[in-house]
């Protein structure tokens, strides 16, 4: 897809640059067909908010950026909570022929895992065990506002477990908080205890860290169905231990894909989840764990995260409130091109960041593999 003289002066005075090593290929120039790349080195670095109203496309142009990623082996960590990345593992449909994309699917790079119990042979179980997670981490991953007032008596409890035992599951620590003396706050903690207990996501075999992240692939967390609270704990389970592995280099530099983020650090209120993604957005890119977030509501996201995303990602936004939100938080984003985001038909975003040094509008290419996030039809047009 070579440029002739006038796209070249194009491409100098915009600064484009087209080196297909470090270069995510997302699209053509809006008006000119000129390639549009995204250094992936940078989307690392200085992570990346991939914003759009309901149905605006964002799970599509997150899908593209994954494409390119899996293509030079980057390492990713999905939060999946519509079970739809699992798709890609398809080869998409042949797209305009102006975008030069040959249709593949990813199955060989991909794997995935859900709490809930499924038929698809390509969905593993997720399981954490209790080994490493001391009373208070434990006490954090309940509804308990609390923590001071269980600690000592779950400290107690995991600590007679540990006498007699190395591993163990919710169930034997449940057992030896009814051997104790109860009282009502006991009785709150075994409720709050058999709650995780009846979700299934501890198990005295757990994941290893190896099973979930493996140098070059995709892991999926399909949390399709998981109740919002339980999910909450996932993600921050999942994003603690990814940052304390990172810090360690247990773990290749990798990417981390959150999709509905507003439900996982909100901007209003506080998700389970909502410390440990702030940390990796003010932490992460020093030991190499980038950070994507995805949503159709800007507005709810907490403002100290998308204002660490280096690269936006902008499709259509009508919704005041995050057409506000968005302009507060993205550098160089004049009137005109907030009016701009407001009218864009489906299928083009406004783009800066990770190499592109000015808000550019790209006509986004189609996607390689399937994507999982069509609409249902209630009425047949066949």
């Amino acid at each position: 897809m070579s440029a002739g003289p006038a796209g070249k002066l194009v491409q100098s005075v915009l600064g484009l640059r087209n080196n297909t090593k470090v270069g995510g290929y997302i699209g053509l120039l809006h008006g000119h067909d000129l390639p549009v790349t995204l250094d992936i080195n940078e989307l690392l670095q200085k992570h990346v908010c991939i914003l759009a109203k309901t149905g605006g496309g964002k799970s599509y142009m997150s899908g593209d950026i994954i494409e390119e990623m899996m293509k030079r082996d980057v390492t990713t960590m999905i939060i999946d909570p519509h079970g739809e990345y699992g798709a890609m593992r398809d080869m998409g449909k042949v797209g305009e022929p102006r975008f030069g994309v040959v249709p593949r699917g990813y199955a060989d790079r991909i794997r995935e895992f859900s709490v809930l119990k499924s038929e698809d042979p390509n969905i593993r179980p997720l399981r954490f065990t209790l080994k490493a997670l001391e009373a208070r981490e434990l006490l954090e991953l309940t509804r308990t506002n609390d923590v001071r007032s269980y600690l000592t008596t779950l400290k107690k409890a995991i600590d007679a477990l540990r006498e007699h035992q190395e591993i163990y599951s919710l169930r034997d620590l449940i057992d030896v908080l009814l051997s104790l003396e109860t009282d009502n706050k006991s009785a709150v903690l075994i409720n709050e205890l058999e709650y995780l207990d009846e979700i299934g996501i501890f198990a005295t075999l757990g994941n290893k860290v190896s099973e979930l992240v493996e140098k070059g692939k995709t892991t999926i967390i399909n949390l399709k169905g998981v109740p919002p609270d339980i999910q909450e704990l996932i993600v921050r389970r999942l994003s603690t231990i990814m940052f304390e592995m990172r810090k360690q280099d247990a773990v290749p530099p990798m990417m981390m894909v959150i999709e509905e983020a507003h439900n996982y650090c909100p901007q209003v209120g506080t998700a389970l989840s909502s410390k440990a993604l702030s940390t990796i957005a003010s932490e992460g890119r020093k030991f190499g764990l980038g950070l994507t977030v995805i949503s159709q509501r800007p507005a709810k996201i907490d403002k100290n995260v998308l204002s660490q995303c280096g690269t936006q990602i902008i499709l259509k936004v009508t919704n005041p409130n995050d057409v506000k939100a968005i302009s507060a938080s993205v550098e160089g984003l004049t009137a005109g091109m907030m009016d701009e985001v407001q009218t864009m038909p489906i299928g083009m975003a406004m783009v800066i960041g990770a190499g592109i040094q000015t808000p550019l509008l790209v006509d986004i290419r189609p996607r390689e593999s399937r994507h999982g996030g069509t609409g249902v039809k209630v009425i047949s047009d066949d």
